[in-house]
């Protein structure tokens, strides 16, 4: 291979970009074949002339999207079938016999295992390839610094518009503000940040809460609780927007709002919990409710609450937001809002793409419906019960 010596920046990440991207040319243009090992880190680093530290830098981002693979004792192999591939055209040449590539949609989610970001990601890849389009990733880890390197990486090798899951608990992160700044197509998904102006789809947070909340109310209870574990703040618009639909719901019932913010408790801590569910009455039928923030706040909450002996719907009620796979599978199935995150990808895809084509965007602010699903933990079907059963009890009374 050719010797190519970089020469040292102030920023490391530039530097080991430009490692990153002239592997990536090799890999398309065949200079190194599918399959192949590549060279040791020592190796890179000679011919680089970079530090270690920068060569492992670059691999680690070719492995997180999928090019190479890693085997200790045995080295580091360019993947048979790769990601990259797919999101260029190989076959697509110029009359001097060039490599063109097709356009590419960059994506940056918060995390790179989390089911629900999953989800979006399929929606993501199904627009993209309708249209012939790839898809290249990148993950910030809920860092605002992170995200903003992981954009400019992204633009760097050649994407043409960033779907971008921003970092909680802001209003603005640099790395969008930068996006809106360059006029690079941008589609924010599953929260928006208030203090920038893009185009989002996300699924209605606001109106979920307010069904959860209005559906606790019907049934009868009339002590009510929003909590989170204070890792959750109304900065982040998700979070934000259903906390609203929980205020308003008991504003339009009558209700009093006890708190202007979120209730924080630590909810795998016994003695936060036994603090929060003392609130509840006397009475069963009409004792606490407690809406949490999402479906892993109401599990946990459920799960320590069990430890002392007290379980929902005997001694609270309980609901949640996202509809995780383990929510309808717990000792006591949890009432959650389930979002359409396969849309939030697919629309969000189709929308970045409209922009990258010029085409007119008719909804540049999309959000997507949810939907309740009633389980055990909130009551409603021993409260039904009941109530089905003082019916007949009436009838029978009046019949004599």
């Amino acid at each position: 291979m050719k010797r190519l010596r970089l020469v040292e920046h102030s920023k490391p990440f530039v530097l080991y970009a430009h490692v990153e991207e002239q592997l990536r040319a090799e890999f398309v243009s065949a200079a190194i074949n599918p399959g192949a090992r590549l060279p040791t880190e020592l190796e890179l680093c000679k011919r680089f002339g970079v530090s270690r530290s920068t060569i492992r830098q670059s691999l680690n981002r070719l492995e997180a999207d999928g090019l190479i693979t890693r085997t200790r004792g045995k080295g580091t192999f360019l993947r048979a079938k790769s990601i990259y591939k797919a999101a260029v055209d190989t076959v697509n040449t110029t009359t001097n016999n060039a490599l063109t590539l097709r356009k590419v949609l960059g994506l940056v989610f918060c995390a790179r295992s989390d089911t629900l970001q999953m989800n979006i990601l399929l929606g993501v890849e199904r627009a993209a390839k309708s249209r012939g389009y790839g898809i290249m990733f990148g993950y910030s880890g809920e860092d605002a610094r992170a995200e903003e390197q992981e954009i400019e990486r992204l633009l760097h090798i050649g994407a043409d518009g960033v779907i971008v899951m921003p970092v909680s608990n802001t209003t603005a992160t640099p790395g969008v503000q930068r996006l809106i700044e360059h006029k690079t197509p941008t589609v924010l998904v599953d929260r928006y940040l208030t203090d920038l102006d893009t185009s989002y789809v996300v699924s209605d947070g606001f109106g979920g809460a307010y069904r959860l909340t209005e559906h606790l109310i019907l049934l009868g209870y009339t002590s009510f609780v929003y909590i989170n574990s204070g890792m959750e703040l109304l900065a982040t618009s998700s979070v934000r927007d259903r906390f609203r639909g929980y205020c308003q719901a008991l504003e339009d019932y009558g209700i009093p709002v006890e708190q202007c913010e979120p209730l924080a408790v630590r909810v795998g801590d016994t003695n936060s919990v036994r603090e929060l569910l003392s609130r509840r009455s006397n009475s069963r039928t009409h004792g606490l409710a407690i809406v949490a923030v999402h479906d892993a706040v109401a599990i946990a909450l459920m799960r320590t609450a069990a430890s002392i002996g007290l379980k929902p719907p005997e001694d609270f009620a309980v609901v949640g937001f996202d509809d995780l796979p383990v929510s309808s599978h717990l000792p006591v199935p949890l009432t959650t809002v389930m979002q359409p995150r396969y849309d939030i990808g697919f629309k969000s895809g189709h929308q970045l793409i409209d922009m990258i084509e010029g085409r007119e965007v008719t909804d540049e602010k999309l959000v997507l419906p949810v939907s309740m699903t009633v389980r055990e933990s909130c009551g409603a079907h021993r409260i039904m019960r009941e109530r089905r059963m003082a019916d007949a009890l009436h009838t029978s009374e009046r019949v004599a």
